[in-house]
């Protein structure tokens, strides 16, 4: 069989069989020479595609056409499905049980493998010309290619263009968003900030570092009117890109003593919020690339001399946790309770802090 050439051929889901070309499915045999590499991978949330918060909610649904339809992105490898499907002379489609199925490569999630190995061929960006020069041991049997180095690669799964769509829009529009931005036009890939020297980060909205990256604020001032302006300057696509976090704006007035005054707290968000059902959106602030979120706060002369704080927060797995909690209130996380409630805590853990600043309400 030749060389891959074109994307199309290389994400043919679910990728055929690769378990008797010779080379370990395993990440950690890939591990071995690639240290760096499993490294940032198993810190990444490619190694936890398929989590607890997966499995809890596929034991709970005896449909095979909705599992394999997960395992499109978050288990792709044949060998990471317990069935397979296939199709009558009618154009039925049918499902059986996967004789090439192994439930540790099914665990091990978004993995090397799934990015890399396609006919018995370890394929990936061009070799750089260092290690070229140096003649450092490579896979005889690899392939440099240059779509590794293009947003389209990454498009395979976080582009959905047959997916879910709720008031005319996309659930899963990453790609389309950054293909309108500066970044597509000027063609700076996702890789260049998720990858960055091809290191496999792959750091996103849980990570505190990349997101401060990505936002830039600015505060105008007076003793009764604020503004903060949040402005995405750094992300190639909105910001948040998904329907699953949310973003807090929050302002109060601290008192002389330093505490809260409650009556003067004020919330705005930023994100895309949908029903638990995906029936309905309640509301879309994400910013676009380049565009700008507008908290406005007025103080009253009524907080004399106190401080006025603003603060943002990230809830990265707010869908989630809303879900996890429903599907726990009633019998359809019975089925693995302790997945969803392990599912639940991580949701909750994941928020952070991402700015916050004191003013002066006497400062003009």
């Amino acid at each position: 069989m030749g060389e891959m050439n074109n994307l199309t051929d290389f994400w043919r889901r679910p990728v055929p069989p690769q378990a008797d070309k010779g080379i370990s499915l395993n990440p950690e045999g890939c591990g071995q020479c690639h240290k760096d590499q499993r490294r940032d991978w198993k810190g990444s949330l490619h190694s936890r595609a398929v989590g607890p918060g997966l499995l809890g909610q596929l034991s709970s649904n005896d449909d095979p056409q909705f599992t394999t339809s997960c395992y499109f992105c978050h288990a792709p490898m044949t060998e990471q499905s317990e069935v397979v499907s296939r199709e009558s002379k009618e154009g039925d489609e049918s499902f059986t049980k996967n004789p090439h199925f192994d439930e540790e490569i099914k665990r091990s999630g978004v993995s090397c493998i799934v990015c890399h190995l396609r006919e018995g061929r370890i394929y990936g960006p061009p070799v750089k010309e260092e290690v070229r020069r140096n003649g450092e041991n490579v896979h005889n049997r690899s392939v440099g290619t240059d779509f590794f180095q293009k947003a389209e690669f990454c498009a395979a799964c976080h582009q959905m263009d047959d997916g879910y769509e709720l008031n005319g829009k996309l659930l899963t529009n990453t790609y389309k968003e950054w293909k309108g931005s500066i970044f597509g036009e000027t063609m700076v890939p996702c890789q260049s900030c998720h990858m960055p020297d091809r290191r496999h980060l792959f750091r996103g909205i849980h990570d505190p570092e990349m997101v401060r990256r990505g936002v830039t604020f600015d505060i105008s001032h007076t003793r009764e009117q604020s503004r903060l302006l949040i402005t995405n300057t750094g992300a190639g696509h909105f910001f948040p890109t998904y329907v699953t976090p949310l973003v807090l704006v929050k302002g109060f007035i601290l008192d002389k003593e330093g505490s809260m005054i409650p009556s003067s707290v004020k919330e705005a968000y930023i994100g895309r919020q949908v029903s638990l059902d995906l029936s309905d959106e309640v509301f879309d602030t994400r910013i676009a690339p380049g565009g700008a979120f507008a908290f406005d706060y007025t103080s009253g002369k009524s907080y004399d001399m106190g401080k006025l704080v603003f603060e943002v927060w990230v809830y990265p797995d707010e869908f989630y946790n809303r879900f996890y909690t429903a599907m726990l209130s009633d019998d359809s996380g019975v089925g693995r309770r302790k997945e969803i409630g392990d599912a639940l805590k991580m949701t909750e853990e994941s928020k952070y802090q991402l700015y916050r600043k004191e003013l002066t309400l006497d400062d003009n």
